[in-house]
């Protein structure tokens, strides 16, 4: 983003208001070290869009305390949120500690508040629109100019995301079908229903818990391995690195778990409705008694393309979810380690969020 988008002064004879962007780093500084020239003025730095500030910014900040106050100027910060006062102050002498307005640090705005929140909020939701943009086109019409692409990278990540999470996804889809047919079958004993468990467990895997499972699973899986990887691309500087060389980063790191994902998850979903059937065949034979050619038959009778058809479009669409989430967070990682285990976290808990609301919605429309 432009220094002139990010930063609009309105200047008076005395006094100049300063918009600081949402982060305060070594760019803006250097873009910005011009508009502090007059020392003997009064500068009013508003901080309404400000979430973060750096090493670069905080010693920048003090500086031009320390030479407005010798000067006779004075710098005053201006709806500075309270963490990010306290960040300032702690870097500094208990002597040289910066003066804020009332309106900012005792008495908070309600309204102020949620209007900061609700533009922050437009923020992300453009940066987050903006990164599913370069994924649909880097993974659809971007593939024509055929640049940038490492050879063998496909089978690479499809061996990664896909082939590796086999195993996992197996174990746990049989569990689920096991335990999920025995608390079924033990009520429908009841009922001297036991015939019906095919069924029930053949639609229930194969329409939602095929596709969730194996979707929740790779969330945890993949979307954090796709943040971590992005993000510690970033932080040590790789990302930057390939924009210099002209390389667009989601071109060159996303896309290719983006058909790697997108074809393998359908496969895994498959797999994982197989494996819940399987659990729930062992107890309708062994609980229920049930004829092992009656179940499947019942089974085949029940299960209808426009299940298998719903389950597929589900999974496709999560493996999507999973891709896009995981690149967001990855690419908005700012800072060291912390930073990128606090965006990884962040990236599975919204990931397997998105996917259950998304799965709830589905199910109704569908």
């Amino acid at each position: 983003m432009k220094s002139s988008e990010i930063n609009r002064s309105v200047t008076s004879e005395k006094i100049k208001i300063i918009e600081v962007p949402q982060v305060l780093d070594r760019n803006w500084v250097i873009a910005n070290d011009s508009a502090f020239l007059n020392k003997k003025g009064k500068i009013t730095l508003d901080f309404t869009s400000t979430t973060r500030i750096d090493s670069s910014g905080i010693c920048f900040l003090q500086l031009i305390h320390n030479e407005y106050k010798s000067s006779g100027g004075s710098i005053v910060l201006r709806n500075i949120s309270s963490k990010l006062l306290e960040t300032v102050q702690s870097w500094s002498a208990p002597s040289q500690e910066m003066k804020a307005t009332d309106k900012a640090v005792s008495k908070k705005n309600v309204f102020a508040d949620i209007g900061n929140k609700a533009y922050l909020l437009k923020n992300e939701a453009a940066q987050a629109l903006s990164i599913l943009t370069e994924i649909v086109y880097w993974g659809t019409i971007g593939l024509l100019k055929k640049r940038d692409y490492r050879r063998g990278v496909l089978g690479e990540q499809m061996y990664q995301l896909g082939f590796k999470a086999l195993g996992i996804v197996s174990l746990l889809s049989l569990l689920i079908g096991l335990v999920l047919a025995l608390q079924t079958a033990m009520q429908l004993q009841t009922y001297g229903a036991g015939v019906f468990l095919a069924p029930l467990i053949g639609k229930s895997m194969v329409r939602e818990l095929g596709p969730l499972l194996t979707a929740i699973i790779l969330a945890g899986r993949t979307g954090s391995a796709t943040t971590a990887e992005i993000a510690t691309m970033g932080v040590g500087e790789e990302i930057d690195a390939l924009k210099t060389m002209g390389i667009n980063p989601i071109q060159f790191v996303v896309v290719p778990k983006f058909w790697a994902i997108s074809i393998t998850m359908p496969l895994l979903s498959v797999i994982a409705m197989a494996a819940g059937i399987v659990g729930g065949f062992i107890i309708a034979t062994l609980y229920l008694d049930l004829a092992a050619n009656m179940f499947w038959a019942d089974l085949c009778q029940y299960i209808s393309f426009k299940d298998i058809s719903a389950g597929f479009t589900k999974s496709v669409l999560f493996s999507w979810l999973i891709v896009w989430i995981g690149s967001y967070y990855g690419f908005r990682v700012h800072g060291g380690a912390e930073a990128v285990g606090k965006e990884t976290t962040a990236s599975v808990v919204t990931g397997i969020f998105a996917i259950i609301v998304t799965d709830a919605i589905y199910s109704l429309l569908i």
